[in-house]
């Protein structure tokens, strides 16, 4: 679905502050950097700047990606097994994560020293798993289940960006097909439909 005119630009705007964030985090530090630097290198008022964003932690967080209605619709009226839809899901969401790997890189720099820009984060990330939780509510009767799968599709996502941060010559893509098996390996387990031994 084709964004408005004036929704494409405002999301611009918002990842040209994001981008101009970072940038001057990864030259002098988050905390020495002052909401009116951020404003003047975005070309914006600071007036404008907190029409985006409460604060500079929020601005390098930015505004993670949600996965989209359309993905979420096919989901919820998804006919494969559910891994199968899930991981198409997640690979969908990648997808989007893997057009802009500098920002995506910068961001997990400054996760790493900054526990406010964390907690900004974990509440995106919060707020989206309940997202995910009516989803899957579509496919699963039990909100308990259901809020489990969310959580187990978000820190999938995680563990994939975390594993391409860390490991040399992976793809994001391909992260998240390791630690999508992984959690898949878990799964058989935790069922006792196998033994550990016939997974390998």
């Amino acid at each position: 679905m084709t964004l408005p005119l004036r929704e494409r630009r405002r999301q611009e705007t918002a990842l040209h502050i994001q981008r101009a964030t970072l940038e001057l985090a990864m030259q002098n530090g988050l905390e020495s950097v002052t909401t009116d630097e951020i404003a003047a290198a975005s070309g914006v008022s600071t007036r404008t700047f907190f029409n985006y964003y409460p604060n500079k932690e929020a601005a390098a967080i930015g505004h993670p990606p949600d996965f989209s209605d359309s993905d979420k619709d096919a989901l919820r009226t998804g006919t494969a097994p559910l891994a199968d839809d899930i991981k198409w899901l997640l690979d969908r969401q990648v997808e989007t994560l893997a057009k802009d790997e500098a920002i995506l890189r910068m961001v997990g720099r400054i996760l790493k020293c900054n526990e406010k820009a964390r907690g900004i984060l974990d509440g995106a990330l919060s707020d989206q798993r309940e997202d995910l939780t009516e989803v899957f509510l579509s496919r699963v009767n039990n909100r308990q289940t259901a809020a489990a799968l969310a959580q187990t599709a978000t820190s999938a996502i995680g563990g994939a960006i975390f594993l391409w941060e860390h490991e040399d010559n992976i793809t994001l893509s391909a992260a998240l097909d390791r630690v999508w098996q992984g959690v898949i390996d878990a799964s058989w387990l935790l069922s006792g439909t196998h033994e550990k031994d016939q997974l390998y």
